[in-house]
């Protein structure tokens, strides 16, 4: 299995004012340490920034996401990161079959990318505990009904 995290759109203009909300520091936790697994074992770390309506400051990944100069930036302009963006060709050259979502926003971009690799034949889940959600229920409803997968879980896996 070759594997790739994919980080969407976790960026200020989206989650930026979100900072006081009692789980965005958790969540910035798991991502950044799954982040950290994947970079250790070798593996790609894709960060996707939406930036259909500009690429200012606003548009910069919030500073609480641990970027290494490893991690490799592709720009989106629709909620499917895979949509006439780099992504499927990025994930292709480096033979990955299986991508680990996070991000912001559950029930729009994330889900949009999670049914995008459903199509492009690839193998998906979402990182527990590491999505932003707009709204509690789009939360409960990728968690009843797609795929997830654990940092423990992750860790055993890259850790083989």
């Amino acid at each position: 299995m070759k594997s790739a995290l994919i980080i969407i759109d976790v960026q200020e203009a989206f989650i930026g004012n979100r900072r006081d909300e009692k789980t965005y520091a958790q969540t910035f936790e798991y991502i950044n340490a799954t982040a950290d697994l994947f970079r250790k074992a070798g593996k790609p770390v894709i960060i996707v920034r939406d930036i259909e309506d500009g690429d200012g400051e606003d548009y910069k990944s919030v500073k609480e996401l641990n970027v290494e100069v490893s991690d490799i930036e592709v720009l989106k302009k629709f909620t499917n990161s895979f949509w006439q963006t780099e992504l499927e060709e990025t994930i292709k050259k480096r033979d990955v079959d299986f991508v680990v979502l996070c991000g912001s926003a559950a029930e729009f971009c994330v889900l949009a990318t999670y049914n995008g690799a459903i199509e492009r034949g690839l193998n998906v889940a979402m990182l527990q505990h590491g999505i932003f959600a707009k709204h509690n229920e789009g939360l409960v409803d990728i968690y009843n009904n797609r795929a997830l997968i654990s940092y423990q879980v992750l860790s055993y896996l890259l850790n083989q």
